[in-house]
């Protein structure tokens, strides 16, 4: 039995120098990473600083920067050349897109704004939309003589047309409608930037 105790002493020799060995190397370790973590805390900082600061200079770039002039819709055109292109307030027989892009047709339609390089128009359909609360009753008896009831203009769904497409003019819209198109739209002529 006593053969047996250097061998625990050995034993726990051994086991004291690993458990010292373990104690340095977790103090190391520890030391190690404090300071990594102390530097990636730092780095973090830094990080954070940089990106509020970069924040700040966008949003002072953001705001004091000059803004693009938007153009300018009047009652005038800005050319008396203009006055043979549709107008503001004019029905007219043009080729009109489908919403949907599949195509289109010629119709009757209101122009609410005429731009330099095109018309916009609002169009107008003999079918009843009195279901639709974006869709108003348009007068036809004094711009078109065939018609037999009064037609539908849809105030949502404005649509920028090439000069090309109109085809002739059919008069001009009623006081009571346009009143209610200017509330909901901004109608005249658009006058370009360089003008």
């Amino acid at each position: 039995m006593f053969r047996h105790a250097p061998d625990n002493e050995r034993e726990n020799v051994q086991l004291g120098a690993e458990l010292a060995t373990c104690r340095v190397c977790y103090r190391v370790m520890t030391e190690a990473f404090g300071a990594v973590g102390g530097l990636l805390a730092l780095l973090a900082v830094i990080g954070f600083c940089f990106a509020a600061i970069y924040g700040f200079v966008r949003f002072v770039r953001r705001v004091l920067a000059p803004r693009p002039s938007q153009p300018q819709v009047r009652d005038a055109p800005p050319d008396p050349a203009w006055h043979s292109r549709p107008g503001p307030g004019e029905i007219w027989w043009a080729g009109v897109p489908f919403s949907d892009g599949t195509g289109g047709k010629v119709r009757p339609c209101l122009v609410i704004r005429t731009h330099p390089r095109g018309v916009e128009v609002l169009k107008i359909t003999s079918q009843d939309k009195s279901h639709r609360v974006n869709c108003v009753r348009i007068p036809t008896a004094h711009w078109d003589k065939r018609a037999r009831k009064d037609s539908w203009l849809d105030l949502d769904d404005p649509h920028l047309i090439n000069d090309r497409d109109f085809r002739r003019r059919a008069g001009m819209c009623d006081d009571r409608t346009w009143s209610l198109v200017r509330r909901r739209h901004r109608t005249g002529w658009v006058h370009p930037l360089d003008l």
